[in-house]
């Protein structure tokens, strides 16, 4: 039992040939949904297009299982790319695959959605024993995670989830990843003429900078928490002294509770600075992912673990400061995992993906899905894990 090495080739540059550009993947959402048609899986495409301003759904994919009571998976990738990815040409050299350098590569993420077909061909093909698969294709995923945002969780059917969405070599396991916190603030102050009377005013964007200046530590705090300033506005012209200034603080751990102290702590700081020079502040916070946090000995991560571990691949289970649909997934109560693809050089022309790692990923999923087919679950399918 094996993949179709040049199948699984031929299927990735197909789909990287087709326009994907974040909430316009009409094009690719049809593409594979015939795909998994001819696979013998029952199709859906969504409406989580329409709240998103996207001109189509998420694929959904959904293989009955022919052992009840086995593991049901959901196996989850996203169809768009990050710009340029128009008219991509994919040229090979020494077994590793290239954009010819006008457009990005595309294997963000079209190398896990090959994976994923190729290991539903080759379970169907061989009669692979296995639980219930669910399949669902993203889209928007490069511009705020749109198609998970905006899915409908009564959908989910599962019992835990593999997004194939991540650099590294097959065998690389991301089990935890932040929750992501934007804390918006906007210092106000008063007007005046900055010429004539600036003393009369408040200067909203020198309060702002002191008040930041205050910061004792930020980009990484320690090992899984970070902070960084990445948006300020403010000011009317250049002769008013300006009331007004907000600041955009990105705030990242893996520990919620820990999160909420330290934008507890930050807004004290902020406030008593700003306070003290005459101004005001108000503050909003905005969750922007829920984080990820399966531990080891949590079943999802095990069954990747032995998988990769059959197919002789080097096992690594690591923390990641980005965020992907595993977030999300997450936190709709399915245990969720990123895994590595091999896609490499991401959101440059310069990306590049190597057909060993390719293949392994395929592999991988096979394995995956195997193993899973003689599993029953041990837990709660919608509890977290954490």
């Amino acid at each position: 039992m094996d993949i179709q090495e040049k199948r699984l080739k031929d299927t990735f540059i197909e789909l990287v040939r087709v326009p994907c550009p974040s909430l316009q993947e009409t094009e690719e959402a049809a593409l594979l949904a015939r795909k998994l048609e001819a696979l013998g899986l029952q199709v859906r495409i969504d409406d989580a297009g329409r709240p998103c301003g996207g001109a189509t759904g998420n694929v959904w994919g959904f293989l009955p299982g022919t052992r009840p009571g086995a593991v049901r998976l959901f196996l989850e990738a996203h169809m768009d790319s990050v710009a340029p990815t128009t008219g991509t040409r994919v040229v090979e050299r020494d077994g590793v695959l290239y954009s010819d350098g006008t457009t990005t590569l595309g294997g963000d993420d079209k190398s896990g959605i090959a994976a994923v077909l190729e290991a539903l061909a080759v379970t169907q093909e061989e009669n692979l024993p296995h639980g219930d698969i669910q399949v669902c294709f993203t889209i928007g995923e490069e511009t705020g995670s749109h198609g998970v945002r905006n899915l409908d969780p009564a959908w989910i059917r599962a019992d835990m989830g593999y997004a194939l969405d991540s650099t590294g070599h097959p065998g690389a396991i991301y089990n935890a990843s932040p929750q992501a916190m934007d804390v918006i603030y906007t210092v106000h102050g008063k007007t005046a003429h900055a010429g004539m009377e600036p003393e009369k005013g408040v200067n909203a964007i020198m309060l702002a900078a002191r008040a930041l200046a205050q910061l004792p530590a930020w980009g990484r705090l320690d090992e899984r928490t970070t902070l960084s300033v990445d948006l300020v506005e403010g000011g009317l012209a250049s002769n008013i002294v300006p009331d007004r200034c907000s600041f955009t603080v990105d705030m990242r751990c893996d520990d919620p509770e820990k999160l909420e102290r330290l934008r507890d702590d930050m807004t004290a700081l902020f406030r008593a600075t700003v306070e003290a020079g005459g101004g005001t502040l108000s503050v909003e916070t905005k969750i922007i992912a829920p984080a990820v946090r399966l531990p080891e000995s949590h079943e999802a991560v095990q069954l990747a673990a032995d998988a990769a571990r059959n197919l002789g691949f080097p096992v690594r289970c690591d923390f990641t400061g980005g965020c992907s649909d595993a977030n999300f997934l997450c936190g709709l109560g399915l245990p969720s995992l990123l895994l590595a693809t091999g896609m490499d050089r991401i959101h440059t022309t310069e990306e590049r993906l190597a057909l060993a790692d390719l293949n392994n990923a395929a592999r991988w999923v096979l394995e995956i899905i195997r193993l899973a087919g003689r599993q029953r679950p041990r837990t709660d399918a919608r509890t977290k894990g954490e």
